[in-house]
């Protein structure tokens, strides 16, 4: 009996026997099994981006601690808790100059460029009592020498003081002198009747007293 061979239709007719069906690309015949995680290939693209991110962050903390560390500083010639710049006359490189000059409160005392001076309340007479935070908002008057009289000044009232860190400071009737600050230029006396630090600060008359106390 002749039996029929259901095999012929896949044999290949050059090597004689049966060539298997595949899928092109096998991944895509692959089920996905219920519970089982499907592969994230933007897994390690995102882990590099976060990565990068981190150290941007890290070189962006890095590059701004330690700027400023002189901030805050209780020697510095800024204007402190008052805010402001230190006069460009408080570091002069000769001999300063004190004078007189006209205002709201009368004739008070100013440097050679015209700023206005002050005294404190808490100095004692050739001695300063403002010192670290106070000099910053109330720098001192300094000189290299004997300051100079001026217009309607004293002469015989005008001296000097050597503070503790060696430099010198210009008095008038034994009254230590300071700038304000905030005062930006001549013709302002924003620190008169001031109470900081202890006391308060007051612009001087030509005859070495407190004017409008």
């Amino acid at each position: 009996m002749r039996m029929c061979d259901t095999t012929k239709g896949l044999q290949d007719p050059h090597h004689g026997g049966s060539q298997p069906t595949t899928p092109a690309d096998p991944r895509a015949a692959a089920p996905t099994l219920p519970g089982s995680r499907p592969r994230l290939r933007w897994r390690r693209p995102l882990l590099a981006l976060v990565a990068l991110t981190a150290a941007a962050a890290l070189a962006a903390g890095c590059g701004t601690s330690g700027s400023g560390s002189g901030s805050g500083s209780g020697s510095g010639g800024g204007g402190g808790m008052y805010g402001g710049a230190a006069p460009s006359g408080t570091t002069p490189s000769g001999v300063a100059t004190v004078a007189t000059a006209s205002s709201s409160l009368g004739k008070i005392l100013v440097d050679g460029s015209g700023r206005t001076l002050y005294l404190f309340e808490k100095d004692q007479p050739n001695r300063s009592a403002c010192s670290g935070a106070c000099v910053a908002a109330w720098p001192v008057d300094p000189t290299s020498g004997t300051p100079k009289a001026g217009s309607g000044v004293q002469a015989s009232l005008l001296g000097t003081i050597t503070r503790g860190d060696g430099s010198t400071q210009i008095t008038y009737n034994r009254h230590p002198l300071y700038y304000f600050a905030r005062d930006s230029g001549p013709g302002q006396q924003g620190g008169q009747g001031i109470d900081a630090f202890g006391a308060k600060w007051f612009v001087v008359t030509p005859a070495g007293s407190a004017a409008g106390a």
